[in-house]
């Protein structure tokens, strides 16, 4: 009997946070080209122009940013196939091609990143991107193409019981990080998460 598909995607909420961040993200860039554009015309903006700038950047970077997430953060495990992404967009993987899989990225990371657990302002991210590498599974498939998967996040719907499926899916592929390449360590990092990458060298 085929096993049911499990579809990962953004939480309502997701998309609910759209109305906080993308009004302030419009008002910085309106803000920075509203004033390179002040002191080239030698014009000062009025209070309707102001706005009505802020109006339409907010809009074409709400639009823009709503097209790329209904895309990419979209992902469905079915009986036979890992899909990533949706539309034409999309990358499908049947499971019978993956070559194999780790459970967790390599501790290799660079020097600069290191040294972010000890600068108070950077200690969140250093924590919250270590543990996305601890908890990635790195897939292997056909012509050396990879992906290091991570969907445990709050905002996504359905994300930890895909991983937790696919894991005992891929069970029997399932190596250690010894069998990490040079060239992979390398691409690893500064991991492009849940996006296909191809290993070099």
């Amino acid at each position: 009997m085929p096993a049911e598909s499990i579809i990962a995607r953004p939480k309502p909420t997701y998309w609910l946070s759209y109305l906080l961040v993308m009004p302030l993200a419009g008002f910085v860039v309106a803000a920075v080209i509203g004033g390179a554009l002040s002191g080239l015309l030698d014009h000062k903006l009025t209070r309707p122009e102001i706005l009505s700038a802020w109006a339409i950047v907010t809009t074409l970077i709400t639009l823009f940013a709503f097209y790329i997430d209904r895309r990419r953060p979209h992902f469905e495990l079915a009986d036979s196939t890992l899909r990533i992404g949706r539309g034409t967009s999309a990358t499908v993987i049947p499971l019978e091609e993956i070559e194999s899989a780790v459970f967790g990225l390599p501790e290799h990371t660079p020097w600069w990143f290191r040294i972010m657990r000890y600068a108070p302002q950077s200690s969140g991210s250093h924590h919250f991107i270590s543990m996305m590498r601890a908890n990635s599974l790195f897939i292997r498939f056909g012509q050396r193409r990879y992906v290091p998967l991570c969907l445990y996040f709050t905002w996504m719907q359905n994300g930890g019981e895909l991983m937790e499926a696919l894991r005992e899916r891929l069970r029997d592929k399932l190596v250690g990080a010894e069998s990490y390449t040079a060239a992979e360590v390398k691409a690893l990092n500064l991991p492009r998460f849940n996006r296909v990458g191809v290993v070099r060298g």
